[in-house]
């Protein structure tokens, strides 16, 4: 009777533990209810448009996408279209959740759609484009994550437009119009934080240099100096008047000095970088070349390299 009585209590006990292990799957799936499926979604979604400039605050993004919609509602409802896309796409493809909660799959997309707005106008192929384009660049940075040691940056969307730019005279796309908004002159500096997304828009860059703030202070103030000296620089080399008060040299100084002074104390690689990118904006405008962000980052992706081989060498 002993034994009789040790095994049903053995199974009783068996019986409890699955029991208790069956609640196990209700209580997760009451924390991942739909507000809180739809919060997460949105969260990466505006943190995917606060990554355009290397920031990670869906509060920044929504002042960096509204700062785009001053300027231009369809480039805005472009980059919607793109951070969507390839925030979904990242999710269908499985790949890792803090990632892409982070922004980090969402931001070349919202920089496809920009751009693809910026050079042509609305239409089913240049809609199109932007969800392609924008899933591509998933599959491009997630290889770049997995296989390159440099951080990918904006490159995937920049490899996606220059293939984009390349073959669409063979489609006949028209061009976009440019916004005719009444514009205040700030001599490039905040057209130059506006620029960072295409923007030549002096409020558009004092929205962004605001969400900026909010999420760095200090990220704020090295895109003020990057874009400063860049543009000090672009006067002194007697570059085009019209490309320096519209920001065109100021943008990439500011991305670069953002990038490099991450978790640094150092001033001198910001500072480098962001003069850097003035002569590689200068090579690809003579290649005739769509300059975009590259300078930023291949004058980044320099500086990271030479602090590398100097931190070898000690």
């Amino acid at each position: 009777m002993k034994i009789t009585e040790i095994k049903w209590q053995h199974l009783l006990t068996i019986a409890r533990r699955v029991k208790i292990s069956s609640k196990v799957p209700s209580k997760i799936s009451m924390t991942k209810s739909t507000p809180t499926k739809i919060r997460y979604y949105l969260v990466s979604l505006f943190r995917g448009v606060s990554q355009v400039i290397l920031q990670k605050n869906a509060l920044s993004g929504v002042l960096f996408l509204s700062g785009v919609a001053v300027n231009s509602v369809t480039m805005a409802l472009g980059a919607a279209l793109g951070v969507i896309t390839a925030t979904v796409c990242a999710g269908i493809l499985h790949y890792p959740v803090k990632q892409i909660e982070e922004g980090l799959f969402g931001y070349n997309g919202a920089l496809i759609g920009i751009v693809i707005f910026l050079l042509y106008a609305p239409s089913p192929i240049t809609i199109l484009l932007i969800i392609g384009g924008s899933a591509l660049t998933v599959l491009i940075i997630r290889f770049m994550m997995l296989h390159i040691f440099l951080p990918p940056y904006t490159a995937p969307y920049i490899l996606v437009i220059w293939a984009i730019w390349i073959f669409a005279p063979t489609q006949d796309l028209a061009p976009a119009v440019t916004p005719m908004n009444e514009k205040i002159s700030t001599w490039g500096i905040f057209e130059g934080i506006g620029q960072i997304i295409f923007q030549n828009n002096a409020i558009t860059g004092i929205c962004f240099l605001v969400g900026l703030f909010i999420s760095n202070k200090s990220h704020a103030l090295w895109s003020i100096i990057g874009g400063l000296l860049a543009t000090f620089l672009a006067m002194f080399l007697a570059l085009p008047p019209t490309l320096i008060l519209a920001g065109i040299f100021g943008y990439n100084a500011s991305l670069s000095a953002i990038a490099l002074s991450n978790g640094s104390k150092q001033w001198l690689a910001p500072l480098a970088g962001s003069v850097l990118t003035v002569p590689i904006a200068m090579a690809l405008m003579g290649a005739d070349i769509i300059i975009l962000s590259a300078p930023f980052v291949i004058s980044s992706w320099i500086i990271l390299l030479l602090k590398r081989e100097l931190a070898i060498g000690r």
